[in-house]
């Protein structure tokens, strides 16, 4: 009976190891197909060199001065240092060229608002605002992936 039992056991963890492992590999499979990619893998792509990081290249402005509606007749201003992020030289030239379309979005942008709502926003709002805007004027065309906000100034 003692051997019986043992025998059983020892087949019942044998089944579960194996059931495990083909689940593993089916799972793997499931969430990174090789065959999708045309790739094959192996054991020691595993230690392969990976890819090159992409290149980021920046197009600084400085002192980008934006006027806003203050309370009364005060006026008020924004100076903001931006940093225009590019992956390529091709798309800094296409960010460097199209500079003057993008100070124009920037100023569009803020000429409406009133001081007291641009001085309660965060980095953040400003930073989504301005990339929605930029995606409304270049569509798929635009020419950097992002922009950072390195200096802001209210006056």
């Amino acid at each position: 009976m003692k051997t019986k039992n043992i025998a059983r056991s020892l087949a019942m963890v044998l089944g579960t190891s194996v059931l495990t492992a083909a689940l593993v590999v089916a799972g793997t499979e499931l969430i990174n197909p090789a065959s999708s990619t045309g790739e094959t893998r192996s054991f020691s792509s595993l230690f392969a060199k990976k890819e090159k990081p992409e290149q980021v290249l920046y197009l600084e402005v400085k002192n980008q001065v934006i006027t806003l509606k203050g309370n009364g007749s005060k006026e008020r201003y924004l100076l903001l240092d931006l940093a225009y992020v590019a992956n390529s030289d091709e798309s800094l030239k296409a960010t460097e060229h199209n500079l003057p379309k993008m100070k124009s979005v920037l100023v569009a942008m803020f000429s409406g608002m009133e001081y007291d709502a641009v001085r309660t926003m965060t980095v953040d709002d400003i930073h989504m605002q301005m990339m929605a805007r930029y995606e409304g004027v270049f569509g798929k065309n635009q020419p950097f992936s992002d922009v950072m906000i390195s200096k802001m100034v209210f006056q």
